[in-house]
């Protein structure tokens, strides 16, 4: 009896260690693609969009850079929304069609949904 509790003991705990471990892995290839995005935003937006999204730097200030923390821009932007502007531009943004690979459209817009997004 003492062995088939031990050998479930045993079980459990290789099981949460599997999990353990998978989780890890997960949230390690997320903080990779949420790098690659910030860097992104870094190159590409920081200059108009500024730190804090607000477009209060003096480029966004001369471009008219709409402020992304206002409940509008929150509410209902898809990582495919923000992925289809970033691509074709919107007002005096330019298109980053051909400029950022499909990658680096893809982790700068979830990168920009979690930071300012819902």
């Amino acid at each position: 009896m003492l062995d088939l509790r031990l050998k479930r003991a045993l079980a459990m705990t290789m099981v949460i260690l599997l999990g353990c471990c998978l989780l890890a892995t997960l949230a390690f290839a997320l903080a990779q693609e949420n790098e690659a995005g910030a860097a992104v935003y870094k190159k590409r937006c920081l200059m108009c969009h500024g730190e804090d999204g607000v477009g209060d730097t003096k480029a966004g200030k001369m471009t008219k850079t709409p402020d992304i923390n206002t409940a509008e821009w929150k509410n209902g932007k898809t990582v495919a929304d923000l992925e289809t502007t970033l691509s074709e531009g919107l007002g005096k943004m330019p298109k980053y069609e051909g400029k950022l690979s499909d990658d680096e459209l893809t982790a700068v817009a979830e990168y920009t949904i979690a930071k300012f997004g819902q």
